[in-house]
């Protein structure tokens, strides 16, 4: 009767230690993981984006004022030039040259604010498209987190459950059994016992010999395989 208490509290054992793997393993197959870095790669696209967008729009603003300052100092020498206050002809072809420059740089200026309003009309539309990606992704990681505290919810509940079937049944079996299965539990990957099956022995598939067969069927008796050592039990 011991042995056979003993056999369910190893079988009992053995679904508890594999609960307890897959609750140890249930947060890297629930996904959160991935999600978690999918979604932190978003936000530091996102915030490096939007670094670049501040910056072009800074740098957009200083060419507006630089090219504000050239158009009034283009608008200053066109005054000086046509308002009679310059009637030397050198002077005038002076100031028209400088005025020739000054228009030119406004040109490049034009140029390059046309190009860097490109830029941020590219970087708003990234911004949006990521916006709304990373929207996506907290719904999904949410998801995944609550699917996870479910699941690990449901199992710490099965795991409570047969800790306390498994202390009940303890409680029935004699203390030197318990003694000795532990000390073969921690031997054999918590297979302490082996049960007979055909006189082979279910640990090592190797033949009992007639001299332990016997044994067996003493209910108080503890017969160990002479091959792996584990502790025999013949069950009905």
């Amino acid at each position: 009767m011991q042995l056979q208490l003993l056999w369910k509290l190893q079988e009992l054992d053995l679904s508890i230690s594999d609960l307890q793997s897959k609750i140890e393993e249930a947060p890297g197959l629930s996904g959160v993981h991935e999600a978690k870095e999918y979604l932190e790669n978003l936000e530091d696209d996102f915030s490096e984006k939007a670094d670049q967008l501040k910056s072009d729009r800074k740098q957009l603003k200083q060419m507006e004022l630089e090219e504000q300052t050239i158009v009034e100092h283009i608008n200053e020498l066109k005054d000086s030039m046509y308002g009679g206050k310059v009637t030397s002809v050198k002077e005038l072809e002076q100031m028209q040259r400088k005025v020739d420059l000054l228009a030119g740089d406004r040109v490049k200026l034009e140029d390059k604010m046309l190009n860097l309003m490109e830029s941020i009309e590219s970087l708003e539309s990234e911004l949006n498209d990521i916006e709304k990606q990373i929207n996506q992704a907290r719904e999904d990681l949410n998801k995944k987190e609550k699917q996870l505290q479910d699941k690990l919810s449901d199992l710490n509940q099965d795991l409570e459950e047969m800790q306390a079937r498994r202390g009940e049944l303890a409680g029935k079996i004699d203390q030197k059994y318990l003694d000795k299965y532990q000390s073969l539990a921690e031997k054999h990957q918590g297979k302490a016992l082996a049960r007979v099956v055909d006189d082979i022995c279910g640990g090592c598939r190797v033949f009992i010999s007639s001299a332990h067969r016997g044994h067996l069927y003493n209910p108080s008796a503890m017969v160990y395989c002479e091959n792996c050592g584990r502790l025999l039990v013949k069950l009905d």
